[in-house]
């Protein structure tokens, strides 16, 4: 195994490059870092660069699925944002069972276990006019349960959707509209009090860690950085795996002719589902390292336009390149943060004054215009041309 490995490696030296270049910039970031380093790098800034990594995972899953199989999907960021309740569930129901056996611990007689369960059901559920655990967190207080449903509550999803779909021969903008509804009406759902994760409120203090309260957050930022930077480098390995072998080739075949891929006598519906699965899963896992960082998840985070937006960095990086995409997202994603931030100076043009925060969407929209009409191939296609420049 280690052999093919090596070997793969060496024949892709550009898998190498991004690996090695993760590597520094990981341990840059590290040695600059106020829990580990020099100081120089802000905590909040940690947190805006491992948010950024997990936008270049939930990228590359969006290349692997678009920009290798053909299917635009607009529906990666419900997966995303499944993994990131499914994770978060846990955390809120283990921090709050901390906080009422603290305050139920000074009492006379000693709660029984129904007691604490009520008074926790209370306490995240209050705020619905709740008080009772829905069914969908049977297994909330147990972390490698949940842990495993962050994989398999976007991978079954994916499944069930994808086979409808796919055994139907869905294709094209149809399919993309599917995948549209389908996030439309899992946001619109959990949008409901009555959904059993707080509707619009959400779950908040997802940063705070249960039992380590006495670890600073500049420390746990680290942690949930690192862990972004090993998940992005193991699903770019994966992913260039895939599609530097036979399987990529069969599946860029299904992007640029089905049905010739059809007539040759392959599986199309079975590579297809695979892909989607597959990307679905990556994303979900993106998601449950996400959502700890930014410290809360509502529905507003699964509405249609963040899965456009997906499309957009992807094609702005450029399609059917992994490292394309995560530039992509890497590029947009900070920009964005510079922009709505307030970072970015306003512009004073007399009788109005532009301000980036209400301007930025429409940048990004006319840059993916732009993009498309004069850069089909995005970022990375104007990386590709200098290297080849650079060997000429």
């Amino acid at each position: 195994m280690n052999g093919l490995l090596t070997k793969f490696l060496l024949k892709n030296p550009s898998v190498l490059v991004f690996l090695g270049a993760l590597a520094l910039f990981t341990a840059f970031v590290s040695v600059g870092s106020e829990a580990f380093g020099w100081g120089f790098i802000s905590t909040s800034f940690v947190k805006t660069l491992g948010k950024t990594l997990c936008f270049c995972l939930i990228a590359i899953a969006m290349d692997l699925v678009w920009g290798y199989c053909g299917i635009l999907s607009l529906g990666h960021f419900a997966f995303f944002g499944l993994g990131g309740y499914m994770l978060g569930m846990w955390l809120m129901y283990a921090r709050t069972e901390i906080i009422v056996q603290t305050a139920m611990s000074n009492e006379v007689i000693p709660p029984t276990d129904q007691e604490v369960i009520d008074a926790i059901g209370t306490q995240i559920f209050g705020v619905v006019g709740g008080s009772d655990f829905p069914m969908i967190w049977a297994f909330a207080h147990l972390f490698w349960v949940q842990l495993a449903l962050v994989v398999l509550v976007p991978g079954i999803l994916a499944l069930v959707f994808g086979w409808l779909a796919f055994r139907s021969r869905v294709t094209g903008v149809y399919l993309s509209i599917l995948t549209q509804a389908m996030t439309l009406a899992l946001s619109l759902y959990l949008f409901q009090n009555d959904s059993g994760l707080r509707g619009n409120n959400g779950l908040s203090g997802l940063q705070n860690l249960p039992g380590l309260d006495d670890v600073s957050q500049d420390i746990v930022s680290m942690w949930f950085f690192w862990a972004s930077a090993f998940a992005l480098g193991l699903s770019y390995l994966l992913v260039k795996l895939i599609t530097e072998s036979k399987l990529g080739n069969i599946v860029r075949g299904i992007r640029d002719d089905e049905a010739r891929v059809r007539f040759l006598g392959y599986n199309v519906e079975g590579y297809k589902l695979f892909v989607f699965v597959l990307t679905a899963i990556i994303a979900g896992i993106a998601g449950a390292l996400y959502y700890p960082q930014a410290g809360i998840i509502n529905p507003a985070e699964i509405a249609p336009i963040a899965s456009i937006y997906l499309a957009v960095w992807v094609a702005i990086g450029g399609r059917g390149r992994i490292y394309g995409a995560v530039i992509g997202a890497a590029f947009v994603s900070l920009l964005s943060t510079w922009f709505t931030g307030g970072q970015a100076p306003d512009i004073p043009l007399g009788i109005y004054t532009i301000k980036w925060v209400d301007w930025w969407l429409v940048l990004l929209g006319l840059s993916f215009v732009i993009v498309t009409l004069y850069f089909p191939k995005g970022i990375g296609g104007l990386f590709d041309r200098l290297v080849r420049k650079g060997d000429a």
